[in-house]
């Protein structure tokens, strides 16, 4: 039976009396019982050959003020007259032996046209969640009935994914239950850049130990990025130079840093292949300026110059920085070294010797220099190199790689991982479409290091690299996985990029405003009700779904590392407390 019908038509907003004897409440069909009238249900309105199917907005009594003093010639009440709005969300249609839902919000019912609950079928049609093939994945299943979502996993990939929640409401576990899925595809690649370092426990179990790498940086005996591999992108994202005076001197000293070899016990640099003492200094001194200046000139020419046999400390770096723009003819035509040009890249200078003497920052990039890969010192091979390493080659055999980041300083998390993104959107840019791997790159707590680092003119060039990748990078096979409890610290770039959103409860205001900001698109009701979400509930909306849908989230067996605090220990006496 049909439980109201039409009676007004605005745009794609539809108005439906209520039958009396359903009461707006709940409708029964040969499948049972099920409520039609929640906020947020879909319901179907005959329309020939196919069901128009829409979502409820609000409801009301008609003329809310006068109808209950109604009364009719026994001086009885009459029973209330009751509204629904609804907006129209698309079609559903038979094609073949299948259902197919086809989003579509500029149809419109014709007036008197009766409206009708949706079956299990026809929800899990709407929905997604009919289809079971070896392409889809499970994200969830639907609050509101139809069974498990299911989506194909081009759909879902293709464009980057977000995932929004405060901290405890289930990122992580939906995360690693994602996971756990992809990593059963026997052509997968996936790198997890694991800030908190908590999924291993979850992933191991679910592939075998030579389809896993596992890169832990920051902790003694763990690895170490090669300066020199992160190259000019890498190193100009690292030490944020400034336009005008910084970046030019930064470039000279990149380009002719294999030049040199450095001398650490005069803390200063000299050309290679020549018996001369160290001649380069980054201290501004008012000795040996001709010496450096004819090594300068050298270097500008490429005269009389050699190739040396390894790369030199970082602190050549500075040295350079500084002989090449603070070398200058003075008023009585000698050569000096001019305090105030100096004065223009001391803070490069400064900031290249501060991360040189930083523990923590030398934990994760090794600074000493080392020998180069091939056997000659080439910028571009170390780069190659470090990518290949951190998110695999066509010819690398892991399927997931985790980059453990638990021991590297938070601070320095902008700075460590924007060098290596940048260097990595440089490398896939340079290598085309056809010389690129599909990959997923999973940014836990993405908060901590997609954001902007420094102030004034230069915090839009700090955004840059993944902000690239971001825009561009799903036509060079990257699907960016984007996990973070504070969106409003992110980029509105990145985060209008992504094609599917998993947004679990936020209640912040502004978090919430740089959704909307973002997704203008989506249903504004379903993004009003974010803050009320229980836990482990999520509104899923965008290219991996055909409708906003409500979800619980699936669950990850084994979980990360991300439980709660077991508080419940302090009420245990008598017993020793285990650290977890």
């Amino acid at each position: 039976m049909p439980f109201g019908y039409v009676v007004a038509i605005d745009g794609s907003r539809v108005t439906l009396n209520l039958r009396d004897e359903h009461k707006g409440h709940y409708v029964s069909h040969r499948y049972g019982v099920v409520p039609v009238t929640d906020i947020g249900n879909l319901f179907a309105v005959e329309s020939g050959h196919r069901l128009l199917i829409l979502k409820v907005q609000s409801l009301s009594f008609a003329e809310p003020r006068e109808v209950h003093t109604s009364r009719d010639f026994t001086g009885a009440f009459k029973d209330p007259l009751r509204n629904l709005d609804a907006v129209v969300v698309g079609i559903l249609q038979r094609r073949g032996d299948q259902l197919e839902f086809i989003a579509d919000s500029l149809v419109s019912p014709s007036l008197g046209g009766e409206a009708f609950p949706l079956f299990d079928h026809e929800m899990s049609a709407i929905l997604k969640t009919v289809t079971s093939s070896s392409e889809n994945i499970n994200i969830g299943e639907a609050v509101r009935g139809g069974g498990n979502v299911n989506v194909a996993i081009t759909d879902f990939l293709a464009r980057h994914v977000a995932v929004l929640g405060s901290t405890g409401q289930g990122k992580s576990c939906f995360t690693a239950a994602i996971l756990q899925q992809l990593v059963k595809f026997p052509r997968s690649r996936i790198v997890v850049l694991d800030v908190n370092g908590e999924y291993l426990q979850a992933l191991e179990p679910h592939i075998g130990k030579d389809k896993m790498k596992i890169t832990r940086l920051g902790e003694l005996s763990g690895d170490k990025i090669p300066y020199y591999a992160l190259g000019r992108h890498g190193l100009a994202r690292l030490l944020m130079p400034s336009e005008k005076t910084q970046r030019p001197a930064l470039n000279f000293a990149i380009e002719n840093l294999q030049y040199l070899e450095w001398i650490p016990a005069k803390k200063g640099a000299k050309l290679a292949g020549t018996s001369s003492d160290a001649i380069l200094f980054d201290d501004c001194r008012g000795v040996g300026a001709q010496e450096a200046e004819r090594a300068i000139k050298a270097l500008r020419e490429k005269s009389g110059i050699q190739n040396a046999t390894k790369w030199p400390s970082m602190a050549a770096l500075a040295a350079l920085v500084a002989e090449s723009y603070c070398i200058t003819t003075g008023n009585r035509g000698t050569v000096e070294r001019n305090g105030f040009q100096y004065g223009n890249v001391s803070p490069l200078i400064t900031r290249i010797r501060r991360f040189i003497e930083d523990p923590q920052f030398t934990s994760v990039i090794g600074v000493d220099g080392g020998d180069p890969k091939g056997g000659r010192l080439d910028w571009q091979a170390e780069g190659e190199a470090l990518i290949d390493n951190y998110f695999g080659s066509k010819n690398s055999t892991w399927q997931i790689h985790i980059v453990d980041l638990r021991s590297l300083a938070h601070d320095l998390m902008p700075f460590v991982l924007g060098s290596l993104l940048e260097l990595l959107a440089f490398e896939l840019f340079r290598r085309g479409q056809d010389g690129t791997y599909p990959t997923l790159l999973v940014l836990e707590e993405a908060h901590h290091y997609l954001r902007t680092i420094s102030e004034a003119e230069e915090a839009g060039k700090d955004s840059l690299a993944y902000e690239r990748l971001a825009k561009e990078g799903r036509k060079f096979g990257i699907s960016l996985w984007l996990s973070t409890q504070r969106p409003s610290e992110l980029s509105t770039t990145v985060l209008a990029q992504c094609g599917t959103w998993v947004v679990f409860r936020l209640s912040s205001d502004q978090d919430l405003k740089y959704v909307a900001a973002a997704a203008d698109w989506v249903d504004r009701q379903e993004l009003n009700r974010i803050a009320g979400l229980p836990r482990r509930q999520a509104i899923v909306f965008g290219a991996g779904v055909s409708l906003p849908t409500r979800i619980i989230a699936p669950e990850a067996i084994p979980c990360p590392k991300s439980d709660d605090g077991k508080f419940n220990q302090w009420i245990q006496v008598g017993t020793n407390v285990t650290p977890q």
